[in-house]
């Protein structure tokens, strides 16, 4: 018995959803069908993987089950990145001069660079999600400069012709409907969070999905992750239909969403600059590390949402 991705996507709607019919929703199929494809899967495997309820479409996980889930968590994101990894590849080969993830920092970076070569080309600006991808590019030397970002355990890494330095280490506020009983704390701690319906961005080579799943699950809880977003407009209106979803701290709020800090630096990240060493760029790139560094606390204190944490 070998599993494919199907069965992983099966599993992790099942395992998220804590129903057959639900599942069933979110894989565009029907419930006879997720019925029918588990117990082909668990008749392979020689194990149920859930338990069902009586006269319901509602299932529990078995110990085999948490098993497969604990793993599916980890693996399928990885899986799932590639494929869009893979896609990204097509971006054009012409050189660029700045690019990297969405931060409160990238778009600081063409008038930062253009300050230390003022007669120099004109910066232009590449946005991805796709970290490797930034990495990749600066060390071909299609990218002067990149931003990429990283998580605890899951730190980046470079190639030894490219310099990695931090730029900021940035806390994480959960977004919740205004009217949400625990809207009314200022700090919400990660295992208040556990029943909760979550809206996530899409996997990539970042692996914060991973990351969320270890950290939920040292919470003592496995998150059920209802929506997968690219979009922050997206993620809002999720957000105000119950759902519970993420943000970086330059938060700027929105009508019918609050906006609370993570206890313990849950769920935080670091912003990193990238850079090739033998590129003109290395001979100042600290002078705009420090610029960045800057930048990006002034983000911060003028966000009517996380400057209140740093009062």
């Amino acid at each position: 018995m070998e599993l494919d991705v199907h069965h992983l996507r099966l599993v992790r709607a099942i395992g998220e959803t804590g129903s057959l019919s639900e599942a069933a929703v979110r894989l565009g199929t029907s419930q006879p069908a997720v019925s029918g494809n588990l117990k082909r899967l668990e008749n392979a495997l020689g194990q149920r993987l859930f338990d069902r309820g009586s006269h319901t479409t509602s299932v529990t996980p078995t110990p085999t089950g948490e098993l497969l889930l604990d793993r599916i968590s980890a693996v399928l994101p990885m899986m799932e990145g590639l494929v869009r990894d893979i896609g990204v590849r097509s971006s054009p080969a012409e050189p660029v001069r700045v690019g990297g993830v969405c931060s409160p920092v990238l778009c600081h970076l063409p008038a930062i660079l253009d300050s230390h070569r003022p007669h120099g080309p004109g910066a232009s600006l590449f946005d991805s999600e796709c970290r490797d991808l930034v990495v990749e590019m600066v060390a071909q030397r299609r990218l002067e400069v990149g931003v990429v970002k990283d998580y605890p355990g899951f730190e980046a890494v470079a190639p030894a012709s490219v310099d990695l330095a931090v730029v900021a280490h940035d806390r994480t506020l959960v977004l919740l409907r205004e009217d949400h009983p625990l809207a009314r704390h200022k700090v919400i701690s990660l295992e208040q969070l556990a029943d909760e319906q979550w809206v996530l961005p899409p996997p990539d080579s970042s692996r914060f999905h991973e990351y969320f799943h270890r950290s939920c699950r040292r919470k003592g809880f496995t998150p059920h992750v209802r929506y997968v977003s690219e979009s922050y407009g997206t993620t809002v209106a999720a957000v105000r239909n119950g759902a519970v979803g993420l943000s970086q701290a330059a938060c700027e709020g929105h009508q019918q969403v609050a906006a609370r800090l993570l206890a313990d630096d849950a769920l935080s990240r670091r912003f990193l600059l990238v850079w090739h060493r033998e590129s003109e760029f290395a001979g100042f790139a600290r002078e705009v590390l420090t610029e960045t560094a800057l930048a990006y606390r002034l983000e911060c204190e003028s966000s009517p949402v996380y400057s209140r944490y740093l009062a």
